[in-house]
């Protein structure tokens, strides 16, 4: 894992539909079929997209493989570099509970995140805060 910087600057609006864009066209260069891939680093402003409010929002203009896509990026990234480790927050879950809401959730990648992640609260979130 690398160490990155951090723009207080990048934590103020909503991810919109560009930020959505440029996680896709990056999911796209990093090769998320292969078994190891290496996710780049990206700038500052982007990487805090993943803690801004909206991901619900944005979640639902995407399809399902888009949705899948962004988890598995998020999901790898997540390890590979400090600025994008969210927690609870992660945008994983909501691409998740999207999934779920469609009936499009596949318990084969509920299995295949858990593989690839330490942060306990993937896939679901923080289940307390559903009590």
């Amino acid at each position: 894992m690398t160490v990155d910087s951090f723009d207080p600057q990048a934590m103020r609006g909503v991810v919109t539909p560009e930020h959505v864009v440029q996680w896709l066209t990056l999911a796209e260069r990093c090769g998320l079929d292969g078994d190891s891939p290496s996710i780049e680093k990206v700038d500052a402003a982007l990487a805090a997209s993943i803690l801004l409010p909206g991901w619900h929002q944005v979640c639902e203009t995407l399809a399902d493989a888009e949705l899948e896509i962004l988890i598995r990026l998020f999901t790898l990234g997540e390890m590979q570099h400090g600025s994008w480790q969210a927690g609870a927050q992660s945008p994983v879950v909501p691409l998740v509970k999207t999934l779920k809401r469609r009936d499009k959730f596949d318990p084969g990648l509920a299995r295949w995140i858990k593989d690839h992640t330490t942060n306990r609260f993937l896939p679901h979130g923080d289940l307390s805060a559903l009590l």
